[in-house]
């Protein structure tokens, strides 16, 4: 039996929209479909801001930079392929429903709000490693690609369709907002975004207003697995999330890898005031510590603020859906259903 405090739910599931700072002049384009594969500079610089893409609104023929080159999208794309599942959200949200998805093999990773959102689709396996076979079978006319994790298969890719890499995985909130407006340029959805990402600003917005002026509590976000537990700076998508509500971390954000390993001694160390876990299914690490003294000295534990979250949700999903539900889920048990 687990020593942690049980899962408190709230799931209330945000209508599906995406994120803040709208994109300036844009517009659809219409008509043809994406061409073929033009692509160029595998060794482009990381992290491409998409204001660089900013003139490539409203133009029929898009030449998008990203983080590995700069690619060409004709048309408005409708056979997409996507192989993170921020993606899922920005093209669902982009009224768009992706024709295969990066799953890794169960559909349940999808978070419901996308999942009834996207119907069916064809699995492509892991995240990590697509099937390529698949991918080229749906023939798509545009490939949504980890600039991180699918750099590897990035010329293979280009190969089958235009592929956009963007961050996904090791994306921050903020990474994820860049990412979502190079996709809708990159699917000549400018003008789209623009609405969708005004409201997201609203919904984020509101539930900030529920948290009280002054907030000083440290708020530690961390996931578990039978063998370690890892703290988030607010460098990472959930901590950001959180810090852009008010709540904020413990952890500096050095620039650096958002992922912090921690031992008992330094969990107490930090001294959260909260502590929102992810947990692997299974036995965890967490509640072998929750059987020492040690544990009850974090002043989360000892006023009652460890919560048990969905793993998809606050730590694989990263979409902007996914900011608005954890937003929501935050506010709600900390400081009650509005």
């Amino acid at each position: 039996m687990s020593l942690i405090p049980k899962p408190r739910w709230a799931l209330s599931l945000v209508g599906i929209v995406i994120t803040s700072a709208a994109l300036a002049g844009c517009g659809s384009a219409g008509g043809a479909t994406a061409g073929g594969p033009q692509t160029s500079g595998s060794a482009a610089a990381k992290d491409v801001g998409a204001d660089a893409n900013t003139e490539q609104c409203g133009k029929t023929s898009r030449t998008i930079k990203h983080d590995l080159g700069t690619t060409t999208v004709r048309g408005t794309p409708s056979r997409v392929v996507v192989l993170e599942f921020s993606f899922v959200d920005a093209v669902v949200n982009l009224g768009v429903k992706p024709v295969g998805i990066a799953d890794d093999n169960d559909p349940d990773r999808l978070i419901p709000a996308l999942k009834d959102k996207v119907g069916k689709y064809t699995p492509l396996g892991l995240r990590a490693s697509p099937n390529l076979q698949v991918i080229t079978s749906l023939k798509p006319d545009l490939i949504l690609a980890d600039s991180q994790d699918n750099a590897g298969i990035y010329a293979q890719l280009s190969k089958i369709a235009p592929t956009i890499a963007v961050a996904s995985e090791a994306a921050g909130y903020q990474d994820t907002i860049n990412s979502e407006k190079v996709v809708a340029q990159a699917m000549g959805k400018c003008e789209q975004m623009d609405t969708v990402l005004a409201h997201h600003e609203k919904v984020m917005q509101g539930f900030k207003n529920r948290v009280p002026k002054g907030e000083a509590r440290k708020v530690l976000f961390a996931i578990s697995t039978d063998t370690g537990v890892s703290g988030y700076t607010e460098g990472g998508f959930a901590p950001g999330v959180l810090a852009a509500l008010g709540l904020r971390s413990p952890l500096p954000d050095t620039g650096g890898d958002a992922q912090v390993a921690m031992s008992l001694e330094t969990m107490v160390s930090t001294r959260p005031d909260v502590l929102f876990v992810a947990p692997h299914p299974g036995k965890l690490l967490l509640d072998q510590w929750a059987t020492t003294s040690l544990w009850d000295s974090i002043p989360a534990v000892a006023h009652d603020k460890v919560y048990k979250m969905n793993q998809n949700l606050w730590s694989r999903a990263r979409g902007l859906t996914a900011a608005e539900e954890i937003a929501e889920q935050a506010v709600d048990k900390l400081y009650g259903a509005s």
